[in-house]
Order: structure tokens, then sequence, then C-alpha cells
């Protein structure tokens, strides 16, 4: 029974942890940059990926074709986003690229996410930190769907920091 307890406590405190790290950085994304949850994935996979195309941008950020182009419209009247030259050999699919406005929220966005992070991972040593970084290495891919879910995961990483050799999310196919 007791270790059904504790495990019933791990979950429930591990889903606290999770919805205060989102809360968190949601929080700070607006403060900082005064964008949505959506705008910002947004603004940091096209910083991420220049180039990208809509229906890219729409997999990785998982919203609707037509949400996606009202997202990008409003980027670029906010001065954030240009769209570009055709992609992928279709010259109504245009490349999204930042503007220099918008590479700076780029940064902004990440700095911000990278600021709560720190809050939370701070309060360990660097052994706990070892060992977290293992255990999350192990958990994510159970909390992962292939497919499009794998980059909607990643949808405010800071690819710039990632090691692709060792994602647990790249490589789980």
């Amino acid at each position: 029974m007791t270790r059904d307890l504790e495990k019933l406590r791990l979950e429930n405190i591990l889903g606290a942890m999770s919805l205060a790290l989102v809360d968190k950085m949601e929080k700070a994304f607006g403060t900082e940059t005064g964008l949505g949850p959506s705008a910002v994935a947004a603004v940091i996979q096209i910083g991420s990926n220049p180039g990208l195309s809509i229906e890219t941008l729409r997999r990785f950020i998982a919203l609707t074709h037509s949400a996606t182009v009202r997202l990008v419209d409003h980027l670029v009247e906010q001065g954030l986003v240009l769209r570009g030259e055709g992609v992928e050999g279709d010259r109504r699919s245009k490349a999204l690229r930042l503007t220099d406005k918008g590479d700076d929220v780029f940064r902004r966005n990440l700095a911000a996410r990278r600021g709560v992070i720190e809050r939370a991972v701070g309060a360990l040593d660097s052994e706990e930190t070892r060992s977290l970084g293992q255990l999350v290495e192990k958990l994510l891919p159970a909390l992962v769907d292939m497919g499009d879910d794998q980059n909607v995961v990643c949808r405010v990483c800071d690819e710039a920091a990632c090691v692709r050799e060792r994602c647990p999310i790249s490589h789980m196919s």
C-alpha cells in the first residue's frame, strides 16, 4: 500500500510541476514580449528554422491551417515576420523569416524560457541535475507519440542548446 501511495504522490507532484513550468513560461513570455503561447511558438520555430512554410509551421505549433495563416498575418502586421520567396517548389507557399524586430523577440522569448527553467533546476546540486537529466531523457519519450507530436513537444525548445545526438525526441523513430 505504501508503494502505491508513493507512486500516486510522485505522479501528483510531477503533474503539478509540469503545470507550474508551463504556467511560469507562458507568464514570462507574456511579460517579456506580450505574445501568447501560439505566437511565441511560431516566432521560436521561425527563428530556429528560417524559411519554414506555413504548412510546416502549422504542424510544429499544432494549429489548423487557417489559424496558422491568421497568426502569421498578425505577426507580419506586428513587424516580426516576413513572407519570402516560394518554398518547396511551390510559388504559393512562402518561406517565413523573422525581421530584426522578430529576431529580438525570438531571443527574448528563449531567455524568458531559460530563466523559468533555471529557477526550477537551480534548486538542485550538480549530481541531482545530472540524475534529473537522465530521468527526463527516459520519461519524455513515453509521453510523445510518433509523428507531428514529436515536433509539437519541441515547439518552444532552444534548438541551439539541443544536442541532436542525445535528443530523446528526435531518436524515437
